[in-house]
């Protein structure tokens, strides 16, 4: 697992204070009393991985040999626990091949999460490197593994919220430039005159960045499941090749790096996205990360250039997706949980007992499959 998240610039003590609101501190006795490590003389080091203001923290803990995730939330987490547990019970959590991180512990009242640590370099080093078709290569085998998940949790996603939240987008592209917002409007309206149709939802990640995407050798492996809901698979791929399509604009050596992730995306889920909706949904997500204006004028002089190139491209692909033809998706192969998948479920709760509801919960998900 890498840094997921921005870490502060330079206001180390209000990042402090915030992980503190956030339970952090209590954060290792907890990981050591649910998981029953004995190793209480064993050292411990921690090192601040990922910090969101006013959402998460993230830290790397070092427990003598084990080393883990302890992640505290400002909001409850346990939906995102119980996703954790699903995951596994579709046999997610292994050693080998595609998988999440394994969720060890949790604590609804201290908001904390604790999980296991997937070993891996990002697909976004692997564009820095070079490696684009690789990168795509994950993401395709990623994609192919949620079009069967018999997992049917989260909120809806699609392209109606999707453009409800535009209007956010597009709100902080005018505050910071005039000829910005002029752009982003034009590029909404757009969108929402050639809104794909969308058939049956899967599980979406939500924020499929390609820094959210490792590489463990033999698989992809894929964390910060925070922002998970049902959605069309295009609203992942189409945010995974925005963020390749974003680092080939910021490094010119990269150029090229984004087109042999698409080839290799598009060749791995073969009849399984509709190059229509897929165009859309890279669009709406340029759209979405030019609008990290307040980030990126901290750290880039030119940044009005950037995003007028990242708007540039989405409405390129808004026109692109007016003129598509829509395809035949190809049937997803059917998921079988494993036989034992309650009781594997069942036993990872066991760090901390369930409540009745969300063992009801777990249940009906795995009836539902």
């Amino acid at each position: 697992m890498n840094p997921t998240t921005d870490l502060p610039d330079d206001a180390a003590l209000p990042g402090i204070v915030a992980m503190r609101a956030l339970g952090v501190s209590r954060a290792l006795g907890l990981a050591r009393a649910l998981l029953a490590l004995g190793l209480e003389d064993a050292p411990v080091a921690m090192n601040l991985v990922g910090y969101s203001p006013g959402s998460r923290a993230t830290l790397e803990v070092r427990v003598g040999q084990r080393r883990l995730a302890v992640k505290a939330y400002a909001e409850d987490p346990t939906p995102e626990a119980v996703l954790y547990q699903a995951l596994a019970a579709a046999g997610l959590s292994g050693d080998s091949g595609v998988r999440v991180p394994p969720l060890l512990a949790w604590d609804r009242d201290l908001r904390v999460l604790v999980i296991g640590w997937l070993e891996g370099p990002p697909a976004y080093d692997l564009v820095k490197q070079g490696q684009g078709q690789r990168a795509g290569e994950l993401a395709a085998q990623w994609l192919r593994c949620a079009a069967s998940l018999p997992v049917r949790l989260g909120p809806p996603f699609g392209a109606a919220r999707t453009l409800n939240r535009a209007r956010e987008w597009v709100s902080l592209l005018r505050e910071a430039d005039r000829t910005l917002g002029d752009a982003a409007t034009r590029l909404a309206a757009s969108l929402a005159q050639v809104q794909p149709r969308e058939d049956t939802p899967r599980l979406v990640h939500g924020t499929f960045y390609a820094r959210h995407v490792l590489d463990l050798g033999d698989g992809p492996g894929v964390i910060d499941w925070q922002r998970f809901g049902q959605g069309p698979l295009e609203l992942d791929a189409g945010m995974f090749l925005a963020t390749v399509w974003r680092l080939d604009l910021d490094h010119e050596a990269l150029r090229g790096e984004a087109t042999r992730a698409l080839t290799a995306l598009l060749e791995g889920t073969r009849g399984l996205l509709d190059q229509g909706a897929l165009a859309w949904h890279r669009a709406a997500a340029l759209l979405r990360l030019a609008s990290k204006v307040h980030v990126v004028k901290r750290r880039k002089t030119v940044w009005l250039a950037r995003a007028h190139a990242l708007l540039a491209e989405a409405a390129r692909l808004a026109e692109d997706a007016r003129q598509a033809e829509p395809v035949k998706r190809a049937k997803p192969r059917a998921f079988k949980l494993r036989g034992a998948a309650l009781e594997l479920v069942l036993q990872a709760l066991s760090t901390r007992p369930a409540t009745p509801e969300e063992l009801d919960q777990i249940r009906r998900l795995l009836d539902d499959a």
